[in-house]
């Protein structure tokens, strides 16, 4: 066989389908992250009038939704969409900041540990890296109002 008898190799480069599948396969990953944030933000209800009242508990509440809600629900009872996936026997129980006793303490200096440094091999972050001392007392004291517990002095 002669050269001009050979078949022509390709063109290098990215076959313009492949191309276009790919931009819209992003496109709908995007798309969808979108959705889903939007999905998750509609399902946090407005904050009670009591929240709003208070500058401390409304500070703590759009804390708490950036920050916790994820894990513990916007009520604070263990039911956010992250905490399905978590492992354990049953990661809503271990989430729930509704019940009366709290297994890591109860005391003011107690959650705000809890929220400055986190709980080792549980997967619940410490915020001081994100959050300053008053962000900290804010969060914290919101955590109080969920669970109908009163604000103690040493928050405010």
């Amino acid at each position: 066989m002669s050269s001009t008898d050979e078949s022509p190799e390709p063109p290098l480069g990215i076959d313009p389908v492949a191309s276009r599948r790919i931009f819209f396969g992003m496109l709908a990953l995007v798309a969808g992250a979108v959705l889903a944030y939007a999905w998750f933000r509609g399902m946090q209800s407005p904050p009670p009038a009591a929240v709003t009242r208070d500058p401390l508990l409304s500070a703590g509440h759009r804390i708490y939704d950036a920050r916790c809600a994820a894990c513990h629900g916007p009520s604070g009872q263990g039911d956010g969409p992250v905490a399905r996936n978590l492992p354990g026997p049953s990661p809503v129980e271990k989430l729930s900041l509704t019940d009366t006793t709290w297994f890591h303490g109860d005391r003011p200096d107690q959650v705000m540990a809890i929220v400055a440094q986190g709980i080792p091999d549980s997967g619940m972050r410490g915020w001081n890296d994100v959050l300053d001392d008053r962000e900290i007392r804010a969060v914290s004291a919101y955590v109080y109002f969920l669970a109908g517990k009163p604000v103690p002095g040493e928050l405010r």
